[in-house]
């Protein structure tokens, strides 16, 4: 045998990793993320006391309740980049490096000398935490193909569903037990599997390449999106509208985000392709996924808080009382996402919507002695609801366009997530703190200042309020699930229509 004829034997092509291995990386990762946005909150008395000063004056709550806001702010600063970054560095070790980094700056966190440090590296944890879920689900539909993008993405939705439900009671019992440091160190396990799995169970990336960045789209989306959420988050913390720590960063922000806008749909090479949104079904589902984004995330607010303080259950109790929607949605969400790989997303997302609707409509109900066992139903339902409608409808978003624009898509998904879930807490935040100044003792009542009959009459009138803020989700959720009836009743080409 010549040599020539040696060097002419064909190589057996690498095989690609499973769905399955890929998802169980992405999984954990995803965990960790999400867990990581909820987990802290619970801790920050604990931080105002560890960063007193000498003279043990605590730090401002608003000065320390920054280690939240820089992390979601960052965390919207980077979304729009993560396309790019997925064609130039490539999904496996775009995911990995964030990965690595998040785990590396939670450590630092934990050893934080100061507060400014400690804000610091949670931007730096936002800066890579914003790209773990939106590189995660493109490696898992591109994984997955066509026919079973469905029941991976119910993989996906798993973590998002677990981890809000217990960071703050894992975040409460770590406080208790140990200290604020494990809020940060619980990172460290999870990001050491994630980042090492990721090394052998995932693809390798084989389309990535030179890609020009698009700074001015840079300069104008990622501030533009910070500044917009800054100022949506600090009315929903109770300044006025007509503050200029909120409708300054709010209307710079707009601006920059519409000249953002024009310029992508003129440019050539844009930062995001926004004509993925003549797309039929994925412009459908995502006006969907931002009116269900707004409705949840209100939602999530309020039930705690009900839970909490007109019921009068801690933290970790009132976690134990929202778990059955966990249950709800883990139930429902592998049937729903096995349907939607062979049915047409309008013909089984129109039911979890049903179910969700339903499940908030009821809340608007609640009182102040409410049968706690009604409530546990009233949220099993809405765990249905949830499972039958999140992941199916990013599912159904990627089932429009073409595996080269999976990213992109996933980018403009997760984007318009990010600000309608900020949007709907600013929006409900103030709505409730109106409905309870409006009450003759309710507020008062929520803030521990009555006993006796006042108190139960203040309790009443509070459950009132939260029954009123809770139509804000249900109105969202009426207009999700219209929308619902607009996805495609077949299965539908992705392909751009031109319009020139």
């Amino acid at each position: 045998m010549t040599a020539d004829s040696r060097t002419s034997i064909p190589t057996p092509a690498r095989k690609a990793p499973g769905p399955y291995r890929v998802a169980a990386v992405v999984m954990i990762g995803s965990f960790m993320s999400v867990l990581d946005g909820t987990i802290i909150n619970v801790a920050i008395p604990a931080l105002q006391r560890h960063f007193a000063a000498p003279d043990g004056t605590l730090p401002a709550y608003s000065a320390v309740s920054w280690t939240v806001t820089g992390y979601a702010l960052a965390v919207a600063a980077i979304i729009p980049l993560t396309d790019w970054g997925l064609k130039r560095i490539g999904a496996r070790w775009m995911y990995i490096g964030s990965i690595t980094l998040f785990t590396i700056a939670s450590v630092l966190c934990a050893l934080s000398p100061s507060l400014g440090f400690l804000i610091f590296m949670r931007v730096v944890q936002g800066l890579c935490g914003g790209c773990i879920m939106p590189v995660g689900t493109t490696l898992v539909a591109r994984a997955a193909g066509p026919n079973n993008l469905g029941r991976m993405m119910s993989l996906m939705g798993v973590p998002m569903l677990i981890a809000p439900v217990m960071g703050p009671i894992l975040g409460g019992w770590l406080v208790e037990v140990a200290s604020w440091h494990w809020v940060f160190l619980i990172n460290l396990p999870f990001g050491l599997a994630a980042a090492g799995l990721g090394l052998f169970l995932l693809p390798r990336d084989d389309d990535r390449g030179t890609v020009r960045l698009d700074v001015p789209g840079v300069v104008l989306m990622s501030p533009g999106l910070a500044l917009t959420l800054w100022g949506i988050s600090n009315a929903g913390s109770g300044a006025s509208l007509t503050a200029p720590m909120v409708w300054a960063p709010l209307v710079l922000g707009l601006v920059m985000v519409t000249a953002f806008v024009r310029r992508s749909l003129r440019a050539e090479h844009p930062l995001l392709d926004l004509t993925i949104l003549r797309l039929r079904g994925y412009r459908n589902a995502i006006l969907l996924a931002v009116f269900f984004q707004a409705a949840f995330t209100a939602d999530l607010l309020l039930l705690p808080a009900y839970f909490q303080q007109v019921r009068g259950l801690g933290a970790m109790a009132a976690g134990f009382f929202i778990a059955p929607t966990g249950l709800g949605a883990l139930i429902s969400m592998p049937i729903a996402s096995n349907l939607v790989d062979r049915l047409p997303a309008g013909r089984v997302v129109p039911f979890g919507m049903t179910a969700m609707f339903a499940s908030v409509l009821a809340l608007t109900q609640v009182g102040a002695d409410t049968s706690l066992w009604w409530l546990g139903a009233v949220l099993m339902v809405q765990g249905l609801g949830i499972g039958g409608t999140m992941m199916p409808v990013s599912t159904a978003a990627l089932q429009a366009v073409d595996r080269e624009e999976v990213g992109n898509a996933t980018t403009l998904f997760n984007i318009g997530q990010q600000v309608f879930g900020a949007v709907g807490i600013a929006i409900v935040s103030v709505l409730l703190a109106l409905f309870l100044a409006a009450t003759d003792s309710g507020a008062a009542a929520v803030a521990g200042e009555l006993s006796g009959a006042e108190l139960t009459t203040g309790l009443a009138q509070a459950a009132g309020a939260f029954g009123r803020a809770f139509w804000m989700p249900t109105i969202s959720m009426a207009l999700a699930l219209f929308m619902s009836f607009r996805l495609p009743m077949r299965r539908e080409r992705a392909t751009i229509p031109d319009v020139s």
